[in-house]
């Protein structure tokens, strides 16, 4: 019978504590990174209905991190600081500089997925947007909105911001109709009245696929983040 106490038994144990304490402290990271994703999340859904545009491009997404793109149903790619602010900013800050404008963004049915290399996450949500559109005949009118949020993130100094942010429209259709009849209210695009003089994206919009309605079903797409055993790494 070996002995307990002896040094190759010792140092055994010793390397087992090390090897289970590493372990814990990833998981306890991977769980902090989990809140801290939702957080930002959370907090740019607030800075929404405040219209803080400035705020949301400043302090939300990647500083310092190349490669950051945002993407907002089909209104094409716009690629890096610059691209984010032309979309919050002078995009839907102007779109939605009307008297009335409501946007009550709810997040749902939350997946985030930390990346092996600990520094990425991929994470996925539905919106439920209690929203309002400014109809050139009724004026301002109460729409119900979903989205499927689909972005990349990037730990940078040591917190989370965007990456690559994807929005990709479900349903925005009025409260009269709902989204049987009426799944698309007047186009999808965020460009407004005057879609010539918008800001024109980096490249084309990746994936649009709305709830068609009465016609076929739906694919769901695009589908979660895989899920990535981390103790495999």
């Amino acid at each position: 019978m070996a002995d307990p106490t002896s040094y190759e038994n010792l140092l055994r144990r010793l390397e087992d504590a090390e090897h289970r304490l590493a372990k814990t402290e990833r998981n306890a990271q991977i769980a902090r990174d989990w809140v801290e994703i939702s957080n930002l999340h959370g907090r740019y859904n607030h800075l929404c209905l405040g219209h803080y545009w400035d705020k949301i491009v400043d302090e939300l997404f990647a500083q310092k991190t190349p490669g950051v793109k945002v993407e907002i149903v089909e209104s094409g790619v716009f690629h890096g600081l610059e691209g984010a602010r032309r979309v919050f900013v002078d995009m839907l800050g102007k779109l939605y500089n009307y008297e009335g404008n409501c946007a009550i963004h709810e997040l749902t049915t939350p997946i985030i997925q930390v990346q092996p290399d600990m520094t990425t996450a991929k994470g996925m949500w539905f919106h439920v947007g209690f929203n309002t559109f400014d109809d050139p005949v009724k004026g301002v009118i109460p729409i119900w909105q979903v989205i499927k949020y689909n972005h990349i993130f990037v730990k940078e100094d040591g917190q989370w911001k965007f990456w690559d942010y994807r929005a990709h429209l479900l349903i925005r259709s009025s409260f009269e109709k709902g989204w049987v009849d009426e799944p698309v209210i007047q186009g999808s695009a965020i460009q407004g009245a005057l879609p010539d003089e918008a800001p024109k994206p980096d490249e084309p919009t990746s994936f649009h696929e709305p709830y068609s309605g009465r016609i076929g079903n739906h694919s769901g797409l695009p589908m979660p983040p895989e899920y990535v055993d981390l103790d495999d790494f």
